[in-house]
């Protein structure tokens, strides 16, 4: 299959590839951190080596044998999609710099990548499914990578997907679908995060092979029976008769299945009016003229 040519991942020759992964702001998760103030208390708990105490791990995180913290903000992840988050092994958990960390499931970014990833004061952090945990490394400028993938980062543009992976190689078997879905090893994934229950085969961006920096907010994908936008299902969308009308539709951030509509992954309770058949005016009844009377 074709691969989308955009600018965010510049899938040129390998060497040219690397070039431009080396030169990219892109590239680096964040700047090089510069030393923090370590904390002496958060609440209750004082830091220092003791079991009821906050345990330092390095670079601004701490555990308390039950659970990880990020300064005095605890932590949780979500190792599975759609399911309860859920503490950290504190055993496993290991800050790899520049806004990454490793555990036992997976590798992390250390903040939410989404406003409602926050539970009863807690962040959730969600994995990076792309990404091979086993060969993962972030270099001296802050610039992900792992054996197979360059990872762009776009954690400050919210339109985009969080990450971007660039093939190290030939590329082979990595197809880009367009508005931000990639598909590879008989998967498909938004930037680096699974599509869960995707049918990859049949898996396309409903907008097209567009760069995701086109797409506005209509982030949206199908296979054969239903439709996602980003990684998240949209509820009660036959992929069939999903749609995305161009006009008056700012940012395409409206879906339509027939005259209900769909704002990102939430049905409207009361349908959009761009989703509203356009009623065809009748033509006007031709003006017949009087014949004057002889």
């Amino acid at each position: 299959m074709g691969r989308t040519r955009h600018p965010s991942t510049w899938l040129l020759a390998p060497l040219a590839v690397l070039g431009a992964w080396l030169g990219s702001p892109s590239a680096r998760a964040e700047s090089p951190p510069t030393p923090e103030t370590p904390l002496t208390q958060c609440g209750d708990k004082q830091v220092g080596p003791g079991a009821d105490q906050l345990q330092p791990l390095g670079q601004g995180f701490y555990a308390d044998g039950a659970r990880v913290w990020r300064g005095c903000t605890p932590l949780l992840h979500r190792p599975l999609k759609n399911r309860p988050p859920l503490p950290f092994a504190t055993d496993t958990f290991k800050p790899l710099g520049c806004g990454f960390v490793r555990s036992s499931t997976g590798i992390y970014w250390d903040k939410p990548l989404d406003d409602q990833d926050t539970v009863d004061g807690a962040d959730v952090l969600t994995r990076l499914d792309l990404v091979d945990a086993a060969t993962f490394e972030v270099d001296a400028d802050c610039r992900p990578r792992d054996a197979r993938f360059l990872y762009l980062n776009h954690t400050a543009k919210p339109a985009l997907p969080s990450f971007v992976a660039v093939p190290r190689g030939s590329g082979q078997g990595y197809d880009e679908l367009g508005c931000g879905f990639v598909r590879t090893e008989g998967r498909v994934y938004f930037g680096v995060l699974l599509v869960e229950g995707a049918q990859a085969p049949a898996f396309t961006s409903v907008q097209g092979r567009l760069p995701a920096e086109e797409c506005g907010e209509g982030l949206y994908g199908k296979d054969r029976q239903r439709v996602w936008w980003r990684q998240y299902l949209v509820k009660g969308a036959p992929a069939r008769l999903f749609r995305v009308p161009k006009e008056e539709n700012p940012g395409a951030r409206v879906g339509c299945v027939g005259r209900r509509s769909f704002q990102l992954a939430i049905a409207d309770r009361k349908p959009n009016p761009v989703c509203q058949p356009v009623k065809k005016k009748k033509p006007a009844r031709p003006v017949r003229e009087k014949k004057a009377r002889r």
